[in-house]
Parts: C-alpha cells; sequence; structure tokens
C-alpha cells in the first residue's frame, strides 16, 4: 500500500513537472504563429498595396485619361461644310439644335405624330416603345426648360445617297420620372441638371443616285443644281440616333 501512495505521488510530481514546461511551450508556439501570421499577413497586404492595387490604379488612370480625350470634339473644317453647301458652322448649328429641342419637347408632350416626322422609323420605335413600357407601369419622364448650353457639329459626310452630320450638344434641363401617382421617384422637379448628348442626323435622297436637273438638263448629286442653283426636292434630316454622353 505505501509503495502504491508512493508510486501515485512520483506519478503526480511528474506530471507536474511535465505540465510546468508544456505549458509555456503551448503558449510560445501559439504566440510564434500569431506573429509569423502578421508578418506574413503584412508582407502580402504590402505585395498587394504596391503591386496589384498600383497597377489597377494605373490603369484605371490611363482608361479615364484615354476617356477623355476620345470625349473631346472640335467643329469640323470650313472644307468639310462646303460638302452641304454652306460656310456658315453657325447657322447649321442652329438649324441641328432646333430638331432636336423639337423632338424633345415633342416626347415630354407624348406628341407621336412630331416625333415620327423628326425621327427616322428605328428610333421613333425605340422611343415608342419606351414611353409605352413605361407608361404601362405608371411612370412618365418629364422633361422641361430645356436651355442651350453648347453645340459641337465634329463630322458631317455627304454622298449621292445621303448626308449625316453628327453633334455634341450639351443642355441644361429638368429631367425627374413620375410613378402614377404624381409622386417624383427619380431626379428632381426643381434642380436642373446638364448633360451632353451625342445626336445623329441623316436625310435620304431616295432617288436614283444621278439624276438631271428638270430646269437646265445638268447632272446633280445632290438635292440642289450646281448650275441654276433649283432644288430638284426637298428632303428633311431626321435623327438617326441621341446617346447621352456619359462623364
Amino acid at each position: 500500500m505505501e509503495i502504491f501512495n508512493t508510486i501515485i505521488i512520483i506519478v503526480s510530481f511528474l506530471a507536474f513537472i511535465i505540465s510546468s514546461f508544456i505549458a509555456p511551450l503551448v503558449i510560445i508556439v501559439i504566440m510564434f504563429v500569431c506573429v509569423f501570421n502578421s508578418i506574413k499577413s503584412y508582407r502580402i497586404h504590402r505585395y498587394f498595396k504596391d503591386n496589384v492595387v498600383k497597377v489597377v490604379s494605373n490603369r484605371l488612370e490611363e482608361m479615364s485619361e484615354a476617356s477623355e480625350k476620345e470625349n473631346i470634339y472640335v467643329d469640323v473644317s470650313k472644307d468639310k461644310l462646303e460638302t452641304f453647301n454652306t460656310t456658315d458652322i453657325d447657322s447649321l448649328k442652329d438649324f441641328f439644335y432646333d430638331i432636336f429641342y423639337k423632338f424633345e419637347t415633342a416626347y415630354n408632350n407624348l406628341d407621336y405624330n412630331t416625333m415620327k416626322m423628326l425621327s427616322t422609323k428605328q428610333l421613333y420605335q425605340n422611343y415608342y416603345t419606351g414611353i409605352s413600357l413605361d407608361l404601362k407601369v405608371g411612370k412618365k419622364r418629364v422633361i422641361n426648360d430645356i436651355q442651350r448650353v453648347n453645340v459641337i457639329l465634329y463630322e458631317i459626310d455627304s454622298t449621292i445617297a445621303k448626308q449625316v452630320a453628327s453633334c455634341v450638344i450639351e443642355v441644361s434641363y429638368i429631367n425627374y420620372m413620375l410613378n402614377h401617382k404624381g409622386y417624383v421617384i427619380s431626379g428632381n422637379k426643381n434642380n436642373p441638371v446638364t448633360e451632353k448628348f451625342e445626336v445623329v442626323f441623316r436625310k435620304d435622297f431616295e432617288r436614283d443616285p444621278i439624276l438631271k436637273c428638270p430646269n437646265c438638263g445638268a447632272s446633280i448629286t445632290g438635292n440642289k443644281c450646281e448650275y441654276c442653283r433649283s432644288v430638284i426636292k426637298d428632303v428633311e434630316f431626321k435623327i438617326s440616333s441621341i446617346k447621352r454622353i456619359v462623364k
């Protein structure tokens, strides 16, 4: 019995000694792992910051600069204007802006006949579909107080079959959406916003490419005789596309 008690005492003592060494060792190991992970995390963070973030940031900056360069528009040259039988670019800008203004006003007033008259068939159908879907769910777009800010006529093209003019039109206007109860659900009915649009105007000559002037018999390639200045056919410009320029 005394031997058994002695063994128990010895085992307990050894267990105490072992636990006294193991516990600090476990704590040291845990601390080492934590410090190692912290250093590793710091290195990963530093690497990510110095490489990935920097590369992405530089790329975004390059894309932003490229986008700004792409959005720099200038008026066409006088030589280009002559293909439209004019050198008065201001009058041409006024002419195209007037079409745009009338179209937007008709859109606000749901004047479908005027919209159809001022736009190509495809553009009119796109707007008509959008308006119909909004009205179906009880929404209506409201555009008021349209004020001209700037117009840039940056591209024109003239052939025997068509004339195309591309403009950047910047306007300040009230633009908001109403629900079926008349409450504003987007936009602001009091504060105007300023936005830019790429607007393309198109005139198609619906006739054979080369005709004889009925007045003097000369060959013509446009809608006006270059010799006697007779107007052959009164064809109107229509809007073929309107795209908002996102800043």
